[in-house]
């Protein structure tokens, strides 16, 4: 009988017990989560806080009781304290206290990551918070009902920062974001990031950039936090949210090799340097998909799919991971915006010469009303016209979630810019154009690049 034990039980660790448990049914799986929260969806957690979910146990892909019923052992709230992969045996402690020790065959490593703790005075004080996990979420909300405060301040203007942004102004709070990089959401192009600025301005927000937090300090029971000599905020709760770090701790205990901000290096069947045991998720690196590269790129898109290839590797399938390109998609009240592959930065760095065209447009035909404006930063190759990348912002009527998704496609698939434009995409009025925004975006970069031409 095959055994396993996965440590982690978040979108990794359940996706790879589960699919052991799918392909190998006699295979005998333990599961130990280090929280009481195992499989809850944490991307869910700014719309708990916003009001838009009323119940934070909405967000639970399956309880414990649905997890052990497919046959998994599930300790929850539990520790592991030690892991010797030469006897293949772990300790831990279970949730009452009592040290456990099991032996593997295979051992997966799903520890996440960590939020980033900046080297903050007052970073301590009640009413700061962090967020990542269900338990964190739990506390802000007890504290929004119980304290009722009227302003906050949001410390890093990153994916969390954002969502959490709209989550508090919809909960009656004002809020003022203070991000150190000169634009909010970096991991788009300075332009959208200022769309995006305007559009939170517009909902209410205050958004400093350029600003460094130095001190957090109390004062008349509300908080103050201080951006240099011009910036001091008044506040009664404060939110930090500047990233977060691979947790590799238990990895490394064991001479694990690590990379990329310390993430848990793997091969494309997600195993580690070290013998029967593999990662994936938030812990560990992944393969970018363009440039077959290392790269760190914490998504719960990845996780689910390192889960799976870890799960049918440790079942003899020898299955690959194909490799990730970032693609993401955020909600900001009635707008979204989205990104996938390489923009120019990273285009340059992995040695293309990448051109971006900037292409504005409507969804879908404009006489079909109402319809909404579009914005497209469409990057390829000058050398080859390989598409590279994509960025969209638009209305979240406009789609373009799943417009990004066909950028994703065409990117795992290496299509060049002449052959998307020649995609077979739906069409009809209300929804789009005979040529799609996305290769009316294309066409437009063929005749702005000077190898190019139509």
């Amino acid at each position: 009988m095959r055994k396993v034990v996965v440590i982690g039980g978040s979108d990794v660790g359940i996706t790879a017990a589960l699919r052991i448990r799918q392909i190998d049914p006699e295979s005998e799986v333990t599961v130990i989560s280090g929280n009481n929260f195992p499989n809850f969806s944490i991307c869910g957690i700014p719309f708990f806080l916003g009001g838009e979910i009323e119940e934070y146990m909405s967000l639970a892909h399956r309880t414990a009781e649905e997890i052990r019923s497919t046959g998994l052992d599930l300790y929850i709230g539990s520790e592991v304290h030690s892991i010797d992969p030469r006897e293949k045996r772990i300790v831990f402690t279970d949730s009452e206290g009592r040290e456990v020790e099991l032996r593997y065959d295979k051992l997966v490593l799903g520890t996440g990551g960590k939020s980033v703790t900046p080297n903050i005075p007052g970073i301590d004080l009640p009413g700061v918070f962090t967020l990542r996990w269900i338990d964190e979420a739990r506390r802000i909300d007890q504290f929004i009902k119980e304290k009722q405060p009227r302003e906050a301040v949001i410390i890093g203007g990153g994916y969390i920062g954002l969502e959490m942004t709209e989550a508090l102004i919809r909960r009656g709070i004002k809020v003022k974001l203070v991000e150190f990089f000169d634009h909010i959401l970096t991991t788009v192009d300075s332009e959208f990031g200022e769309v995006v600025k305007n559009y939170l301005e517009e909902q209410g927000a205050q958004i400093f950039v350029g600003k460094k937090v130095e001190h957090i300090g109390e004062k008349g029971g509300r908080l103050e936090v201080s951006a240099g000599a011009e910036h001091n905020f008044t506040a009664d709760m404060v939110l930090v949210a500047v990233g977060a770090l691979p947790e590799t701790s238990l990895a490394r205990s064991i001479g694990v090799e690590t990379g990329i901000k310390g993430a848990v290096k793997v091969n494309r069947k997600m195993e580690t340097s070290v013998k029967d045991v593999y990662a994936g998720g938030d812990c560990a690196e992944s393969i970018h998909a363009i440039t077959g590269q290392a790269a760190y790129i914490a998504l719960g898109t990845s996780a689910h799919k390192h889960g799976r290839i870890i799960g049918e590797n440790i079942c003899g399938l020898k299955s690959e991971y194909p490799g990730t390109l970032g693609t993401q998609s955020l909600k900001l009240f009635d707008m979204v915006v989205a990104r996938t592959g390489l923009n120019d930065r990273e285009a340059l760095e992995a040695g293309y010469q990448p051109y971006t065209c900037s292409f504005e447009t409507t969804d879908h035909k404009g006489y079909y009303r109402p319809a909404y404006n579009v914005k497209i930063r469409f990057t390829a190759d000058q050398k080859t016209h390989k598409v590279l990348g994509c960025q969209i912002i638009g209305a979240i009527q406009a789609e373009i979630s799943k417009r990004i998704d066909i950028v994703a496609v065409s990117l795992h698939r290496g299509l060049s810019v002449a052959e998307f434009i020649m995609l077979d995409l739906s069409y009809t009025p209300p929804l789009s154009s005979p040529w799609d925004p996305l290769q009316m975006a294309a066409a437009a970069w063929l005749n702005q690049n000077a190898r190019g031409g139509v």
